[in-house]
């Protein structure tokens, strides 16, 4: 394993960048001077100083005193396995406390504002992570391919498909040609339009207790609302008017 991919695993239990440089050149050179350590480590020695008191909290480096002077030394590489195993032990141990508190508000709605293309990526990217579930999309996709035509055409909807996620759509009057004529079966895409006369200028999805609302392409602001009361009763309106139309 190269030295990049360890100190990286290192960073991962807890460690920065110069404490596991420090640390590996600990373990490199056994017991040294702490100028030999700075300069192994690539380090300046009032800064490697400091970086070895905090290993040294942490039970990582320890040091003793020779005749020569200060000497330093590196715990062996099992401390830090027994650091981590205990604390994901203690992480166990509250984890029923952290549940409580996540679920604590969950009648009330959680809104969340995402701005840019970006925002609204983010936003809609996770309506794909239950597969087999069917989404329901109403609004201007004409306005909504302004913003994020590509994304849609070469990453959303290939992962929808994969994920065997169908979605209904309830499209304004003028949707364009091109997307009129798109493959729907084959997409798992089923479309209904809108009377002529109701130019929306957004648009909202509605999938597994979430709503989310888009603005037009000339001030692209995304809300998520998390409510599974809210999403039924906008999934119950959307299936009516779906219902009703031809």
């Amino acid at each position: 394993m190269q030295e990049r991919e360890i100190r990286r695993v290192l960073k991962g239990c807890g460690l920065d960048e110069k404490e596991a440089a420090l640390y590996l050149a600990a373990l490199n050179l056994g017991e040294a001077g702490m100028s030999e350590l700075a300069a192994e480590a690539g380090l300046k020695r009032g800064t490697a100083y400091l970086i070895f008191e905090s290993l040294e909290r942490k039970g990582l480096m320890g040091s003793f005193r020779m005749r020569s002077g200060l000497r330093f030394v590196a715990t062996e590489p099992e401390a830090i396995l027994s650091g981590a195993e205990h604390r994901l032990n203690e992480l166990r141990g509250i984890m029923p406390e952290l549940i409580a508190l996540s679920k604590k508000d969950e009648d009330e709605p959680r809104v969340t504002f995402y701005r840019g293309e970006a925002g609204y990526i983010a936003a809609i990217g996770d309506s794909l992570r239950k597969p087999g579930s069917v989404l329901r999309h109403v609004g201007s996709i004409t306005e909504a391919h302004l913003v994020y035509g590509d994304y849609d055409t070469s990453v959303y909807v290939p992962e929808r498909i994969r994920k065997n996620i169908s979605i209904r759509c309830l499209y304004t009057a003028d949707t364009s040609r091109a997307i009129r004529e798109r493959d729907h079966v084959s997409e798992r895409r089923e479309i209904k339009y809108l009377p002529a006369g109701y130019p929306l200028k957004t648009a909202m999805l509605i999938y597994d207790g979430h709503v989310v609302i888009t603005g037009a392409a000339k001030e692209l602001v995304t809300v998520v609302i998390e409510s599974p009361a809210l999403a039924e009763s906008e999934r119950l309106r959307f299936d009516l008017l779906w219902s009703l139309l031809p």
